[in-house]
C-alpha cells in the first residue's frame, strides 16, 4: 500500500525547495496523515504523494518511529477498548499488556511506512552525542535534539515538522502543515 493512502498530509514546500531536495520527516506529519487529522491531512497527503513521484527524498529515524508507534498504540486502544484517554490507555496496556496483541493497526501503518520510499536513519551514539551538544547550544528537548542530530548527520537541510521549536534554527529550512 502507498503511504499516501495512508493519509498523511502537508502543504507544498516553499518554492524555494528544490526538486530531489532530502527532507527529514518528524513524527506530527506521519501522525497527522495516519491519523487523518482533518486541518493538516489534505497538506500532508499532497507532500507524502510528492515523496512518492520523486520531487523530495524522504528520511525519517528510527526514534521518529518510536514516537510514531506509541502514539498509534494509545490511539489504537484508546478506539479498540472503549477507553476515555490515551492516558487510560497507556495505565490499561501497562496493568494488562496482553491487550497490546489485540491492537492490529498499529502493525499495519508500521509495515506501510518500511515499504514507503523513505530512508529510515539509526540513532546511535554519535548521533545521540550529536544530541546533546545540540541541546545544550539551542535549548532543545533531548529527542528534537536527536532530530537535528540526524539531520545534520546526513546532510540533510529541510525538515517537515508542525514544532515551532526548529522555527528559531537558521541552519534548516522548516516547512510546516
Amino acid at each position: 500500500m502507498k503511504l499516501s493512502n495512508l493519509r498523511i498530509g502537508c502543504d507544498k514546500f516553499p518554492e524555494s525547495t528544490a526538486l530531489s531536495s532530502e527532507v527529514f520527516i518528524d513524527a506530527n506529519i506521519f501522525l497527522y496523515h495516519i491519523m487523518r487529522r482533518p486541518k493538516f491531512f489534505p497538506p500532508c497527503h499532497e507532500f507524502f504523494t510528492a515523496i512518492e513521484s520523486g520531487a523530495y527524498n524522504g528520511f525519517t529515524s528510527t526514534l521518529v518511529l518510536n514516537e510514531v508507534l506509541h502514539k498509534l498504540i494509545l490511539a489504537e486502544a484508546t478506539n479498540t477498548y472503549g477507553l476515555r484517554s490515551e492516558h487510560d490507555a497507556a495505565s490499561i496496556l501497562k496493568l494488562d499488556p496482553a491487550k497490546i496483541r489485540g491492537l492490529s493497526q498499529v502493525w499495519k501503518a508500521y509495515s506501510d511506512i518500511k515499504e514507503y520510499p523513505i530512508i529510515i536513519c539509526s540513532c546511535d551514539e554519535a548521533v545521540l552525542d550529536m544530541a546533546i551538544d545540540l541541546s545544550n547550544k539551542y535549548g532543545l528537548l533531548i529527542s528534537d535534539a536527536t532530530h537535528l542530530a540526524v539531520i545534520k548527520s546526513e546532510g540533510i537541510s529541510n525538515i517537515a515538522t508542525n514544532d515551532t521549536d526548529f522555527q528559531r534554527l537558521n541552519e534548516i529550512d522548516v516547512y510546516k502543515p
